[in-house]
């Protein structure tokens, strides 16, 4: 059964894009001569005003369309494109991977087996054995900061 679209606000993945857009209006605000408080919040109110009109305005409707087989297809289309869209998003993070003093467009994680390493042990450990998604993001800090004392870069 399909849940209602309220309940996503409780995702941490949601709340952690809540944060950031609090920050970013903070620091869009730093050197403006306005408050950067000023900036935070409304950069919080950018980001949850839009989710809750539309929650708000769909909740009504939702009993009567999560039973309509189009609509349904229709959610399926948008939350594939929504995949879509964050896959492209991680493959370019991945090609661009890092920067460094001598290729400043960027150096692909796939170019060292170390990053490929780490992403295989990241996401077997998230998708096949239930660790927590924050503990394997913890787990890749660490093991970043492995390469950086291994290999001294700087």
């Amino acid at each position: 059964m399909i849940k209602c679209p309220l309940t996503l606000f409780r995702s941490a993945a949601t709340l952690y894009y809540y944060k950031v857009a609090v920050y970013l209006g903070t620091v869009a605000f730093a050197h403006t001569g306005s408050s950067p408080i000023l900036g935070g919040i409304l950069g919080f109110i950018g980001i949850f005003t839009p989710g809750i009109v539309l929650a708000i305005a769909f909740q009504s409707m939702w009993h009567v369309l999560r039973k309509r087989p189009m609509f349904i297809a229709f959610l399926h289309g948008v939350n594939a494109g929504a995949v879509g869209l964050i896959f492209t998003a991680v493959y370019r993070l991945w090609t661009i991977g890092y920067l460094n003093e001598s290729n400043a467009g960027g150096v692909s994680l796939g170019d060292n087996p170390w990053w490929v390493a780490v992403a295989v042990i990241a996401y077997t450990g998230s998708a096949w054995f239930g660790v927590q998604t924050f503990l394997s993001i913890i787990a890749g800090s660490v093991l970043g900061l492995c390469w950086y004392g291994v290999t001294k870069h700087k």
